[in-house]
């Protein structure tokens, strides 16, 4: 009991941290443990341990609900050759990088498992808080996550049994291939069936409880990892709307045992020599560039515009809770050391307080600015009578369509440029360059258009150009709160609160245009 009562002291003191940093709880409860070893205070390692693999079972299985294919949508294709690419070129780096600093064969496999993967729980949370997890490259993001932790679930316990001789490998890849048969049967039968009786909310709870113990019990049967049967029991609930249910009965004991979980993980990892903090910062160097590097051009090589691809390489660059899980299996098996684990914790530690900072919309925007295709843009002459467009993304495409059927001509300000490029072929004439700029917005005609739509997701980008025509152009800005639209109406524009209302908007200035060109008497009357 002393040790439970320590350690939840720990997780309420970490998570207090995290709430007045405003940066994820993982690194310092990790932290938290690192140093609550040191003291000696929690001595019962077999506590620990057992602490450990029933908290991981439970994070695992509800992350697992957060990871449908349908939430992918169209992005299946890109999500797959992101996911594949980053995690081939990340493990490929981490044991090369293993290699170098004379890790032993089976310490460098383990590492390039541990390293190859990114965080569902980092990732999914950094998205539901920013409402992106139904953008493109959330999407995106999403699919990519599947699939690592997937491949992690399917090379784990290859390697834990490896060993033990290829006998075991088989054994241990059929019981794995065993449990992916009956997610689908959880998907196609078990779940339709419990939607279809509406059960309260305690049997709902049983429910769930249920198809968790019975892929842990089948593992146990199967000579599985019990890791991944709860991740694959919560991937089978993962569809619409049973996953919502989950969540709703299962968050409380999510809370509970993630901050037991992290907490007890520093605590378990043996105090590192200083010379790992050096392997830790290399191979946490190595996930922070290669990552956003290799999904941005596997990104727009597949489809991506240049700031979604960036978003996605940088909300990738971390890595995984699976990672901690890998290293934690392989000590309690003896196949690695403590030394090698205590590397991936401080791996892991690095990389998970960095990605907020990384992923923040100035970050994005200055590597958008050093793009490698970006072009000087100089218009031959400034336009004029013209519809301007701040932003070319998806939310653009219903207005330029539009705009291409009638007679007025648009001109589109964007930064990014892959979306220039392809405005560009599409014969839309297009200024690179930053929409907050007011130099730039002037040089595509802001002043002389006859109307503005900014598309921007800040609608204080086009603060200085309201500031400057707000009184003579009209100017609709996208909005999604109620103090965003008054701030844009007390500048003199229009809010418009959702992105394809923007659309909606211009068709209704546009019909008022035609109306009153129409009864204007023919010139020269």
């Amino acid at each position: 009991m002393t040790e439970l009562t320590i350690l939840l002291g720990l997780a309420a003191a970490g998570y207090g941290v995290s709430h007045w940093t405003q940066l994820p709880a993982i690194p310092f409860l990790l932290m938290g443990g690192l140093a609550l070893n040191a003291t000696g205070a929690v001595g019962d390692a077999g506590f620990v341990e057992d602490v450990l693999f029933l908290s991981v079972s439970i994070l695992l299985f509800v992350a697992g609900t957060d990871l449908s294919l349908t939430r992918v949508g169209p992005f299946k294709k890109t999500a797959f050759v992101i996911g594949v690419a980053q995690f081939a070129g990340l493990a490929a780096a981490a044991l090369g990088i293993a290699y170098g600093l004379d890790y032993a064969l089976t310490d460098a496999l383990y590492l390039g498992l541990a390293l190859a993967a990114s965080s569902t729980i980092v990732g999914v949370r950094l998205l539901q808080r920013r409402q992106q997890m139904f953008e493109p490259y959330g999407r995106t993001v999403l699919g990519a996550l599947l699939l690592q932790d997937v491949i992690v679930v399917l090379l784990l316990p290859l390697l834990v049994r490896l060993p033990d001789g290829s006998a075991a490998v088989l054994g241990s890849l059929g019981g794995t291939i065993v449990l992916l048969v009956g997610v689908g049967v959880v998907m196609k039968g078990v779940v339709p069936l419990l939607l279809k009786r509406e059960l309260d909310a305690e049997t709902q709870l049983l429910a769930v409880l249920g198809v968790l113990f019975g892929f842990m019990g089948a593992a146990a049967w199967l000579d599985v990892p019990l890791f991944a049967a709860a991740f694959l029991a919560g991937v089978s609930l993962s569809g619409f709307p049973f996953s919502g249910i989950v969540h709703s009965e299962m968050q409380p004991l999510y809370d509970f045992f993630s901050a037991l979980f992290f907490a007890s993980l520093g605590v378990a990892a043996p105090q590192p020599a200083p010379v790992l903090f050096g392997h830790a910062a290399l191979f946490a160097g190595a996930v922070l560039v290669l990552t956003p590097l290799i999904v941005a051009v596997v990104g727009a090589w597949a489809g991506l515009v240049a700031q979604s691809a960036l978003e996605s390489g940088l909300l990738l660059a971390q890595t995984s809770e699976l990672s901690l899980v890998v290293g934690l299996q392989a000590l309690v098996a003896g196949q690695i050391g403590g030394e090698v684990f205590s590397v991936i914790v401080l791996t892991t530690v690095f990389t998970m307080m960095l990605t907020p900072l990384l992923t923040s919309e100035t970050v994005v925007w200055e590597l958008v600015r050093w793009h490698p295709s970006r072009q000087s843009d100089v218009l031959s002459e400034v336009p004029s009578n013209h519809v301007l467009v701040v932003g070319g993304g998806r939310s653009a495409r219903p207005l330029l369509r539009l705009l291409r059927e009638s007679k007025y001509e648009a001109v589109v300000v964007d930064e990014d440029p892959t979306v220039v490029d392809r405005l560009r072929d599409q014969g839309v004439r297009c200024v690179r360059g930053d929409g907050s700029d007011r130099a730039v917005l002037l040089k595509a005609g802001g002043a002389q258009a006859r109307i503005v739509v900014s598309l921007l997701r800040n609608p204080k980008a086009v603060e200085s150009l309201l500031d400057y025509v707000g009184d003579t152009v009209p100017i609709l800005v996208r909005v999604f709160e109620d103090h965003e639209a008054e701030w844009v109406e007390a500048r003199g524009g229009t809010p418009i609160r959702f992105a394809h209302a923007a659309s909606d908007a211009f068709m209704e200035w546009f019909r008022r245009a035609q109306s009153a060109r129409s009864k204007q008497p023919p010139s020269g009357t």
